[in-house]
């Protein structure tokens, strides 16, 4: 038994129409089509068609008015000029041609006046008149004037008054081929008066639908399902849906014009290609010849010279009919004349009829009983040159119609290739592209370029859409847009957002903005500028040195280098991966799971990192790109501004934007998180838990960077010369020692602006770009920034810190006491605040009265996060 459902919605617009009807079974109907039909239902039921038919009439004879609009009128004139003359001649006396002429020259006036009218209101002359845009000029004004031109040679005083006759009574005089031609191209010209039809059809048709519809609505309203106000809100909502595109509008126009065009073309071309032989002449001019052999009569009483005169007249007749024909063709080959008397002269050669093909031969035999003396005429006719003409006029008839296919199917594919299917194509292939490779920032201005009109609008709105979904998801979101925009086979119709994590390997970096909740109690609405303006600088270096933001958590942010998924890597590795604990942040050191939950329903191979060719570009880059964020933040003239900001003053003095980083190497299951209603796409894993604990650590021990040695180990030899390490330390859910390192940034400094060279074409954003494109591990002695960053790091300080943590590390800490604060007081000479690491070690070992524990394995616990 199937239950019974019921379809909820907040908003009654959201269902459609049979749910709307679901619910209001055998109640008040929702929908207009519904009202509508029930409404004439209603009318059905009270009265017989009988019946109506009766009242309707009766109506129309008391009190109907008629009324006749514009259109009609053109109507009725364009249908007199097209079929009047015809109706004229077969059906009035000549006394009513003077009628007919005053109506044909009152529709020709209408026509004009028609033609000037449009030209004035539907036409833009703002450009001048050789730049008019609209009616004038285009194609259907130069049919109108053709229409108008057509009729004039059938008006008396204005074919008399540029000189020439009508055309109906001067095509008629002449005689030939060129006669002829003139007749069927002025037959073909009037027929262009059809093409007003199409457009008077167009437009009363139209008419009709909207005066159904407005009697329809007014039959709602007497059943009280609407009132005045709704039939207006619905007439404007279905003008504003019929409202015909660009797209569609610019199509039929090219197809109106592609036809019209066409049939004119073929009206007038097709009569020129047939050939017409005369084919009753050799009947006629026989019949003629049998009636001068009768009337001649026989014996004494015939009139022999006249029957020799016409003999001899009918076969010369007969062999001249074709002039065009060459010398030794004969269209007449014999003819006999019974009874035989007179002189008749018969000198046509004798012919082989074994030389013709069927049908090449016509015999035409006419005979007439008059008394006792049968009269005959036989006639043999030659239509050898009739078929070959008639052949050949088939052949460039059929050419033409070909030609003509081909082209009318190549214009009308090209039109709709160029309006419809090639924006569709672009379109698919914009999709396509991004299905494949989500996060790459495509330039589709060349693709773009194949559309018009709405075609064009949803192009842009693709490109835009495509662009805030990369936004949107990120990098851990590509594999969820690639899969739900992917055009290739059947694929699903239903958003699926919600797909499987899978297992990638990345770096990631974790950064905070320090005192943010000072500058939100400060600045109120003025918070989200703040943060943009950071988020701007973080994420700008970090995408430009490899890196790409995953979570903006409005303080911090995740960012991500995506190494790649853990089968690929698998390969670059070099080796299978042993089995470990999930929770194993070590190269190769045993761990602790944080649960053992954990432990024994994840297991899995770990990748050897350091093994992956080109990651130590990629690590450097991504220590680059936080370096760069630092020293952008103590250039850019918006964050310098809120220095002077009173709101953000302390009792220490003037607010300083800080940030605190983090940076660590290690696996995480890429996917989506949330639900149908709000999808995260994002990165879960204990190593970015790791990133996010570097860059809180980072406040303790008073640095702006903080690495594990993880990520550390990645970075070529040349970065790991300016990483120090300051600690050994195991975190919450680890007892696996882990060296932490940090790179010294000295932020108290005014960094300059930068500028393009005077003589570059390139602005200072594509150098930067090329200089993190073209990166080499000479900018770590080169680059500017850098080295300012670290110019207080001396060898001195290096070698009092190293010695002092060695000491510290190895349990004598006496000595690492003396050293650490050495190492302190350089750096306090440079800084005037000190060493963070030093001063951190310090502070440790001063809570324990400056002894090391009987127990110490040369590492402590991170207890604390800041």
């Amino acid at each position: 038994m199937q239950p019974h459902i019921r379809t909820v919605s907040a908003d009654p617009g959201l269902l459609s129409h049979e749910e709307l009807l679901a619910q209001h079974e055998g109640g008040r109907r929702r929908t207009l089509e519904q009202l509508i039909e029930k409404s004439r239902e209603l009318h059905i039921e009270k009265k017989s068609c009988n019946i109506l038919c009766k009242e309707k009439i009766k109506w129309f004879l008391d009190t109907a008015r008629l009324r006749i609009s514009y259109d009609d009128i053109m109507t009725i004139a364009t249908i007199f000029v097209l079929f009047g003359d015809w109706v004229r001649i077969l059906c009035f006396s000549p006394a009513a041609d003077s009628t007919f002429a005053v109506l044909y020259n009152l529709a020709f006036f209408l026509f004009v006046a028609e033609l000037i009218l449009n030209c004035w209101a539907k036409s833009d002359f703002s450009g001048g008149i050789f730049r008019v845009k609209g009616y004038m000029f285009n194609f259907f004004f130069w049919l109108d004037l053709l229409c108008i031109v057509s009729m004039i040679p059938d008006l008396g005083w204005a074919s008399s008054l540029i000189g020439m006759d009508s055309w109906a009574s001067g095509v008629g005089a002449k005689a030939g081929k060129a006669g002829k031609i003139g007749a069927k191209t002025g037959r073909v010209v009037r027929m262009a008066r059809l093409v007003r039809l199409v457009k008077l059809y167009k437009i009363s048709s139209q008419r009709k639908r909207e005066k159904k519809l407005i009697e329809d609505l007014g039959r709602l309203v007497e059943l009280g399902h609407m009132d005045q106000h709704d039939i207006e809100t619905y007439l404007d909502r279905m003008n504003s849906s019929q409202k015909q595109s660009k797209v569609g509008s610019e199509l039929s126009d090219i197809i109106t014009r592609r036809v019209i065009i066409a049939v004119l073309l073929m009206l007038m071309v097709v009569p020129l290609l047939s050939y017409s032989s005369s084919a009753q002449d050799n009947v006629h001019a026989t019949e003629f010849l049998q009636s001068i052999n009768i009337n001649t009569g026989v014996g004494d009483q015939s009139n022999c010279p006249y029957l020799e005169s016409a003999s001899y007249q009918f076969t010369d007749f007969m062999q001249k009919m074709f002039e065009t024909a060459t010398s030794d063709y004969k269209y007449l080959l014999e003819y006999k004349v019974e009874p035989e008397r007179c002189n008749i002269v018969n000198d046509l050669d004798n012919y082989d009829s074994t030389d013709f093909r069927e049908g090449e031969l016509e015999k035409v035999i006419l005979t007439q009983q008059v008394g006792d003396i049968e009269y005959a005429v036989t006639a043999t006719y030659n239509l050898k040159y009739i078929l070959k003409k008639e052949a050949l006029a088939g052949i460039y008839l059929t050419i033409f119609v070909v030609f003509m296919l081909i082209m009318l199917s190549t214009q009308f594919t090209g039109d709709a290739q160029k309006l419809v299917l090639a924006p569709i194509e672009s379109m698919m292939e914009m999709i396509d592209m991004v299905a494949r490779d989500p996060l790459e920032d495509f330039d589709f201005s060349d693709i773009a370029r194949t559309a018009e009109y709405e075609t064009k609008v949803v192009q842009v709105a693709i490109q835009k859409i495509t662009a805030l979904l990369r936004l949107g998801f990120g990098v851990a979101g590509a594999e969820i847009i690639s899969t739900n925009m992917a055009v290739e086979g059947e694929g699903s119709n239903v958003l699926e957002p919600m797909i499987p994590g899978k297992r990638i390997y990345a770096i990631f970096g974790f950064c905070d903005i320090h005192s943010f909740d000072l500058c939100t109690e400060k600045l109120e609405d003025e918070i989200m500028t703040f943060v943009n303006s950071v988020a701007r600088i973080v994420h700008e270096e970090v995408t430009r040195w490899g890196g790409l933001c995953n979570k903006n958590l409005g303080n911090a942010f995740l960012m991500v280098w995506r190494i790649g998924d853990e089968s690929a890597l698998q390969t670059l590795s070099g080796r299978r991966r042993r089995k470990s604990q999930l929770s194993g942040l070590g190269n190769s050191r045993p761990t602790t799971p944080t649960s053992p939950s954990l432990s024994s329903s994840v297991r899995s191979l770990t990748v050897d990192l350091r093994r992956i060719p080109g990651l130590d570009i990629m690590a450097d880059k991504a220590l680059i790109g936080f370096l760069k964020v630092i020293v952008e933040v103590n250039r850019d003239t918006q964050v310098l501004g809120y220095r002077n900001d009173a709101r953000l003053a302390t009792s220490s003095g003037p607010f300083q934007l800080r940030m605190g980083f983090g940076l660590h190497a290690g696996w995480a299951i890429e996917g989506a998180v949330g639900s149908l209603q709000k999808v995260d796409a994002t990165y879960l894993s204990p190593h970015v838990n790791m990133a996010a604990r570097m860059e809180a650590a980072s406040r303790q021990f008073g640095v702006s960077i903080l690495m594990t040695e993880r990520f550390q180990e990645l970075m070529s030899c040349e970065a790991q010369v300016h990483c120090r390490k300051i600690d050994i330390v195991t975190v919450k859910g680890s007892s696996v020692p882990m060296p932490i390192y940090t790179c010294d940034t000295y932020q108290d400094q005014i960094f300059p602006l930068l500028k393009s060279p005077k003589f570059s074409n390139l602005d200072i954003s594509e150098i930067l770009r090329k200089q993190a494109d073209d990166y080499d591990t000479l900018i770590w002695e080169n680059d500017e920034d850098l080295v300012q960053l670290r110019c207080l790091t001396t060898e001195e300080f290096l070698s009092k810190f190293k010695s002092g943590l060695n000491s510290y590390l190895s349990g004598d800490w006496p000595k690492a006491r003396e050293l650490l604060k050495e190492s302190n007081s350089i750096m306090k000479e440079g800084n005037g605040i000190g060493d963070g690491p030093s001063m951190t070690l310090l502070s440790y070992m001063e809570e324990l009265d400056w002894k090391c524990p009987d127990n110490w394995k040369g590492f402590r616990p991170l207890t604390k996060k800041s």
